[in-house]
């Protein structure tokens, strides 16, 4: 174990910015979003404003990402706003990211976000079968996903992504495979494909819990995961992280932060960051958030974290380890300074004996298998350090697409 403290971090920073209104609530999600409140839109621009201005770290920043909710929910005025507020704080980017339906992404919207300098539109798309749409209470149709493709490439945003679930109750392997074959189609440089998840308090649980809705079948679920990876690499996608897919020189930018547990400022409700060590997360309630931020902006911090070295460490290798590439040791040691072959010798011998992680010199990396069961190879590595704090339920996941 290692009693030394973090290394010091990279001097720059991402930026997350978090917008909790949504047209509906989906069934599956468990992001604290809710239903768009009208009248509160102008109050949250401001206090958003007020947030950025009191908590900005003042150093480089490398991506923005702003998330939600829905984000192009906004109506143009206050979205135009806030965008160039960011944009005249942030200054140069490397990428610049906003999450949209297909049903809220007007081409106004989309000019707009492309004037202020956003290089990045990930739009919710889900599903090309209404049937699916119908199970995750998605309000587009498949038409939709095409007509907003098209329009963002009509006002110059070509650096597109399109989200995806697979193992919706209902779905067929041979409609997940169209549903592929229809996303290679548009052409999008970046795809990810995530697994319908069950997660808690969620309304779709609530269906499972009352016998309504039953989740497909772990098999299935895995085979769509297989023919994923071998349909989408076929097509020149990396594989790059476990759900995430990109044409070379697209991945996201932001996410990568995330999954090298690098620094990043969360603006807004329910917002995370992690700067100079420390977690934390903002109050996950908007109107709240909107009251607060007029009065105390440090008040509106609910929970802290400070990571011991072998806890940031532990979080660092999970992270690391969503990546196909794994954990690159060298940048580890420098990162944490510790090498995780010592701290994690336990778990890395036990997961090679099962074939879930190959291990060299250079890199600790899942393998083709260990993606099928990452979260319990995660959890061998978590349980070194016997680290169950905030920052392992879901604290460090904010932002990721």
């Amino acid at each position: 174990m290692s009693d030394s403290p973090p290394s010091t971090q990279s001097d720059s920073v991402g930026w997350y910015v978090h917008l909790p209104f949504c047209r509906t609530k989906c069934g599956y999600c468990d992001f604290y979003s809710l239903p768009t409140i009208e009248h509160l839109i102008p109050s949250l621009v401001t206090a958003l404003e007020a947030e950025l201005d009191a908590r900005n770290p003042h150093r480089p920043v490398t991506t923005i990402f702003i998330g939600g909710g829905t984000p192009t929910e906004l109506p143009q005025p206050a979205l135009n706003q806030l965008l160039t507020r960011v944009a005249a704080t942030a200054g140069a980017v490397d990428e610049w990211t906003v999450e949209a339906n297909p049903t809220s992404a007007s081409e106004l919207k989309l000019e707009t976000l492309a004037t202020a300098g956003v290089s990045r539109v990930s739009f919710g798309a889900q599903s090309f079968f209404e049937d699916d749409l119908r199970v995750l209470e998605r309000l587009h149709d498949p038409k939709h996903i095409l007509e907003s493709v098209a329009a963002a490439r009509d006002v110059g945003l070509s650096n597109l992504n399109l989200d995806f679930i697979y193992g919706v109750p209902g779905q067929t392997v041979a409609r997940w495979r169209e549903t592929l074959s229809r996303a290679i189609d548009t052409g999008v440089p970046h795809l990810s494909c995530y697994a319908l998840m069950f997660e808690p308090g969620t309304a779709l649980t609530r269906l499972q819990q009352q016998g309504r809705m039953t989740p497909i079948d772990e098999a299935i679920e895995a085979e769509m995961f297989e023919l994923t990876i071998e349909m989408l690499t076929a097509a020149g996608y990396e594989h790059y992280e476990i759900s995430n897919f990109a044409k070379p020189g697209k991945q996201c930018q932001a996410n990568l932060i995330y999954w090298n547990n690098e620094e990043y400022l969360g603006i807004g409700p329910s917002a995370v960051s992690y700067l100079n060590g420390e977690r934390r997360k903002n109050v996950a309630d908007v109107r709240k958030y909107v009251e607060i931020a007029q009065q105390d902006v440090d008040a509106l911090i609910v929970e802290r974290e400070t990571l011991t070295a072998d806890e940031r460490a532990a979080e660092t290798a999970v992270q690391m380890l969503r990546l196909t590439d794994g954990i690159d040791v060298a940048r580890f040691k420098a990162q944490c300074g510790i090498d995780p072959h010592a701290l994690f010798a336990t778990p890395i011998k036990e997961m090679m004996a099962a074939g879930l992680i190959e291990a060299s010199d250079a890199r600790i990396r899942l393998t083709r298998r260990g993606l099928l069961l990452a979260n319990y190879v995660m959890r061998g590595f978590l349980d070194v350090v016997g680290s169950v704090g905030v920052g392992n339920s879901g604290f460090v996941q904010v932002g990721v697409e």
